[in-house]
């Protein structure tokens, strides 16, 4: 057998134990043969959610590492934790291909799969800039969600590619601004030497079709079609300047001897919690509520809205609080919390009434994922206002976003506080059926790749 049949052999061999288990649609088999029958060392994808992107390059990353001995290959999220989060704990990474192939077991603190080729697969984040900028790797590179990548990561590393020649997959949802994404995305757009390609979410033959219906119309619900075209179309969409709450109506409004009336006779099974957002010359907001955890209903049953000066202290706060507390339900336990950035509050509310208020916890939270689980609850009629709120209806009435996309950080306080209230009580809906893309399916057939193989394995 001649050296060059062998050396088919063993690529085969990869190929059939990557391929056994995992089947590429037709947009991600395009990508692959750019890379890899093509030679293109510039790739850039810009692709919808649940296209297949972490399958794919996982695929990548596995057949470079294996098909070329002591290669050193790199996958970049724009954050070490993210691409943890992405690619690591869910241990798609390390278990994409056969186990017997890896040298001794993954390194779970540097996130780094040796071969026993020699080649390794590391995976980090862009926000380590320092640590690559005298790296020149000699291997294939990802950088997914490129969107939110570092700008002088992207400056840093492309050069060092140079010295190897290093392949790199650009691959992400477009971000609906103008952007370090938008811009490099041209380049390869005008360069005949790198290639570009655009996958919508729909063409993953995986995805269900009436999922991505539903989810289309309830976007559309949310007034959110800019993120539908933008984040499945994988189009360049602006965001939009919209409202944040265009299912707000007037129907979410209930007189408060409506509201008491719901909630009477489950008032001992009731989570009632209150929380604060502290303000020491603006405005001080504080938001009562009560959730029922059989019926995922939660009521807002009053406010405190203040924004007079002399009115702002703790002494003459805390009253005001106890009182309504009180009046609306003085026999069983509140849960009391406070925006973290205001310690003082909970330290003068103890010092001065003994009272204890739990912080909320940012971090854990993210603002959007808690403004969309809103808009969810006004869509599944399980957020209740009573008439007492009006502060609370003129903020989310009047709440926008810009063309930038972004929030601005103006008449947000009871919204802030209704955020905090929801990820203190591990709120959540039941969610529709997520897609799943299938990991496991038939062979691809190895002769499609190496016609001088067919009948030999």
């Amino acid at each position: 057998m001649t050296t060059k049949l062998k050396e088919l052999e063993v690529y085969a061999s990869i190929l059939k134990g990557l391929q056994e288990r995992w089947r590429p649609h037709a947009g991600q088999i395009e990508v692959g043969r750019a890379l890899i029958n093509d030679g293109i060392r510039d790739l850039f994808v810009q692709a919808g959610r649940n296209w297949g992107k972490t399958n794919l390059v996982s695929y990548l990353l596995w057949r470079w590492a294996l098909m070329n001995p002591g290669s050193e290959n790199y996958y970049f999220a724009p954050y070490m934790k993210q691409a943890r989060e992405i690619i690591w704990a869910p241990r798609i990474i390390q278990n994409f291909g056969p186990r017997e192939w890896i040298q001794g077991d993954p390194n779970n603190t540097e996130m780094r799969i040796t071969f026993k080729n020699g080649s390794f697969i590391k995976a980090d984040g862009s926000d380590n800039v320092e640590s690559y900028r005298g790296v020149k790797p000699k291997g294939l590179i990802i950088f997914d969600e490129f969107k939110d990548f570092r700008e002088e990561f992207y400056e840093a590393f492309d050069p060092n590619r140079a010295a190897h020649n290093a392949p790199l997959v650009i691959i992400g949802t477009p971000p609906g601004r103008e952007s370090q994404f938008t811009k490099v995305r041209e380049a390869y757009k005008l360069d005949p030497t790198k290639r570009y390609f655009h996958g919508p979410t729909s063409q993953n033959p995986y995805i269900s079709k009436d999922w991505l219906s539903r989810k289309k119309l309830e976007l559309e619900a949310r007034g959110e079609e800019d993120v539908w075209q933008r984040e499945y179309e994988a189009m360049d969409v602006a965001h939009s300047q919209t409202k944040l709450f265009p299912m707000l109506k007037r129907e979410h409004i209930k007189t408060h001897a409506e509201v008491l009336q719901r909630i009477k006779k489950d008032r001992k099974r009731l989570d009632w919690i209150l929380w604060c957002d502290p303000a020491a010359a603006s405005t001080f907001a504080v938001m009562f509520a009560v959730h029922n955890p059989y019926t995922k209903e939660l009521f807002i049953l009053d406010e405190i809205y203040e924004t007079e000066q002399q009115r702002l202290t703790v002494n003459q706060i805390g009253p005001r609080i106890k009182a309504i507390r009180e009046e609306l339900e003085d026999r069983y336990e509140w849960r009391q919390g406070y925006d973290e950035a205001a310690t003082w509050f909970a330290n003068e509310m103890l010092d001065n009434f003994s009272e204890h208020y739990e912080p909320s916890n940012k971090s854990a939270n993210q603002k959007e994922a808690g403004l969309t689980l809103i808009k969810d609850m006004l869509l599944q009629n399980k957020l209740i206002i009573s008439d007492r709120c009006v502060k609370t209806f003129w903020e989310m009435d009047n709440y926008y976003k810009d063309g930038t996309g972004k929030i601005p950080k103006v008449f947000d306080h009871l919204i802030d506080n209704l955020r905090y209230i929801l990820a203190a009580l591990f709120y959540s809906l039941p969610e529709t059926d997520a897609p799943q893309e299938p990991r496991f399916g038939p062979p691809t057939k190895i002769g499609d790749d190496f016609p001088q193989l067919k009948g030999l394995i």
